[in-house]
C-alpha cells in the first residue's frame, strides 16, 4: 500500500469516527466494528488505530477495542470539511478521498473497560417513522406534567430532525428513544404507553 493509501484509509477511519460520534469527544466506538464497516481487515485496522493514536487524534478507552475521537480528532476533520481543497496536517485535501457513508457503528458514552452493541440500525427507519406517527396520534391523550411534555416533544422533535437527515446519527437517535421510554414509562393507566414501549424496544434492541 503506498503513502497516499495509507493517508487516505487514516482519513477515512478518523473521519467515520467523526461521523458515528458526531464529534463529541465523550462516546466510545468499537474500533473492529468501524473497520469492519470500512473493509478493513483487523491488522489494518490495527496499524490505523495505532497511527492516529500516537498523533493524538483519537484515544483508547476501554479494553477490547474502544476508541474515542480527541480534541484534536475533531479539529483535524473540521478543518477538512471546511476547507476541502486545503490539506491538513496529517491528510490529503478532502475532495481527492473517496469517502462513503456509515452505517451502524457501536457506540458508548461515558464508560470503561467495557463494550456493547449498536442500538439504531438506520435498517429500521421505517419502523421509527411509523413509532413517530403512533406516538403523534397518542401524544395528547397522556396526561403529562407540562414540563414532561414539553420534553417529549422536543424528543420527537429530534427524532423527526434526524429521520429527515441524509446521514442521520445513531446515538442521537437512540438516546431520544430511550428518553422517550423513560417518559411512558412513567405514564399510569395508559393502554398505549406499553405498545409504543414495546415498539421502541424492537427499534433499538
Amino acid at each position: 500500500m503506498g503513502i497516499d493509501d495509507k493517508k487516505n484509509a487514516r482519513f477515512l477511519f478518523l473521519e467515520k469516527l467523526y461521523d458515528t460520534t458526531d464529534g463529541n469527544s465523550t462516546y466510545i466506538v468499537d474500533m473492529w466494528e468501524l473497520g469492519t464497516e470500512l473493509g478493513f481487515d483487523r491488522e489494518k485496522t490495527h496499524n490505523i488505530v495505532d497511527y492516529l493514536t500516537d498523533e493524538g487524534l483519537i484515544e483508547p478507552k476501554a479494553l477490547g477495542g474502544g476508541i474515542a475521537i480527541t480534541h484534536e480528532g475533531i479539529i483535524e476533520i473540521e478543518d477538512s470539511q471546511s476547507n476541502p481543497d486545503s490539506p491538513t496536517r496529517h491528510f490529503l485535501p478532502m475532495n481527492v478521498i473517496h469517502i462513503e457513508n456509515m452505517n451502524n457503528s457501536v457506540i458508548q458514552q461515558g464508560t470503561s473497560l467495557s463494550t456493547q452493541t449498536i442500538n439504531f440500525n438506520v435498517d429500521k427507519s421505517e419502523d421509527l417513522k411509523k413509532l413517530i406517527n403512533e406516538i403523534e396520534n397518542i401524544k395528547e391523550q397522556i396526561t403529562l406534567d407540562r414540563m414532561v411534555f414539553d420534553e417529549l416533544v422536543s424528543e420527537m422533535d429530534t427524532l423527526k430532525s434526524q429521520i429527515k437527515s441524509p446521514k442521520p446519527k445513531s446515538i442521537i437517535i437512540t438516546e431520544s428513544l430511550k428518553t422517550i421510554r423513560s417518559i411512558l414509562e412513567g405514564v399510569a393507566g395508559n393502554a398505549v404507553s406499553p405498545l409504543i414501549i414495546e415498539m421502541i424496544n424492537n427499534i433499538i434492541k
